[in-house]
């Protein structure tokens, strides 16, 4: 329970006053890539942890991601967070993830004041189905001894659905609300051209890329209407017979697009995906961890729905892998959740410490 303490007066604190920062740089696939190191003050070897960003422009400088490490410093830890350039800039590249995870333990590894070789690896969104997929690899599982996932995905299919459509079930029941549409513009900006039939739509795959890093710059939620005036103007740029799925893509804000081309067009943006980047099915993968693996997911997540992690779970069960996981109303995907009831509190703050409390065991 310590350590939860530590961890959440860290987190409420940030940056912590307990908790050295240093910008450091290591070699990533030949390249320099830059790298956040946080870590308890003081001169004993710590644990380590490498903290993994989504697909997102802020990379490791994302606020909720350094809260987060602070806290994780505060608990008792040295946390590397290494960027991904290919992500930042919105590609869709598990691979970089398999070797910027790899760098990154050997680098911790090549430190003095990390306590073994013995890391622990934890991801956001999709950098958290990435963490799962790499803890799975020869070069990467011999270093990895826990896992922990926020908000990451178990069937890209399901997933793309949800993101045109809103809708997603388990179990047989059905669910359905407003998607974020950061998600789709994101896959659109790297596979729209690969759909038959759109293969000319080059101007339409730019604008979706531009619109999705723009809105991850400004860093509003991307279903806001204060992003119009931009998706007017992007619009604007495209030739007549793209607009129409423009619209589809990038609605206005209150309009709510058709379901049946939001369904057709995530059935074409998956084959697209699967066909050119096979890397980005978790399903193989799964069975073969061996790790502590401990996921959470918000509720409100409405840009890969709080099912997945359900389905993470049925599908680690054929594993060896010890799992336990969380769904919980106080966050949604980057960001905390709408106010509770009152009554509510008390149930998700003690679900949320026991999330920590395994998060945070020792090995």
């Amino acid at each position: 329970m310590i350590r939860v303490l530590r961890f959440l007066r860290g987190y409420v604190q940030h940056p912590s006053s307990i908790s050295t920062h240093e910008d450091v740089r290591f070699e990533v696939d030949g390249e320099e890539v830059a790298a956040t190191y946080i870590r308890r003050a003081g001169k004993a070897p710590l644990p380590g942890w490498i903290l993994l960003h989504g697909i997102t422009v802020p990379g490791r400088h994302h606020p909720v991601l350094l809260r987060f490490a602070h806290g994780l410093a505060s608990s008792g830890a040295s946390v590397l967070i290494p960027d991904v350039p290919a992500w930042r800039r919105l590609q869709i590249n598990p691979a970089k993830g398999d070797t910027t995870i790899a760098a990154a333990a050997r680098y911790l590894n090549s430190r003095s004041d990390i306590l073994s070789e013995n890391l622990n690896l934890v991801g956001f969104s999709f950098g958290a189905t990435q963490a799962l997929m790499s803890a799975a690899k020869p070069g990467i599982r011999e270093y990895i001894r826990a896992v922990v996932g926020f908000g990451g995905y178990a069937d890209l299919g399901q997933t793309l659905h949800f993101m045109m459509t809103g809708e997603h079930e388990w179990k047989g029941v059905r669910h359905r609300t407003d998607p974020d549409p950061y998600g789709r513009w994101i896959v659109a900006g790297n596979y729209l051209t690969d759909v038959p039939g759109h293969e000319h739509m080059e101007e339409l795959r730019r604008a979706s890329g531009e619109l999705a890093a723009e809105v991850g710059r400004r860093g509003a939620y991307a279903a806001e209407k204060v992003h119009d005036a931009l998706k007017r103007d992007l619009r604007a740029t495209l030739p007549k017979d793209q607009q129409e799925l423009w619209d589809l893509l990038a609605p206005q804000f209150g309009v709510t697009p058709p379901l049946e081309p939001g369904r057709l067009l995530g059935e074409q943006l998956l084959e697209a995906a699967i066909r050119r980047t096979p890397q980005l099915d978790p399903r193989p993968l799964l069975p073969s961890l061996d790790q502590r693996i401990v996921l959470a997911h918000g509720y409100e997540d409405r840009l890969i729905p709080y099912t997945e992690t359900l389905r993470l779970q049925e599908l680690l069960a054929a594993s060896q892998a010890e799992v336990s996981v969380s769904i919980t109303r106080l966050f949604a995907h980057s960001r905390e959740a709408g106010r509770l009831r009152t009554m509510e509190y008390p149930g998700e703050i003690q679900r949320y410490v026991a999330l920590l409390q395994r998060a945070l065991r020792p090995c």
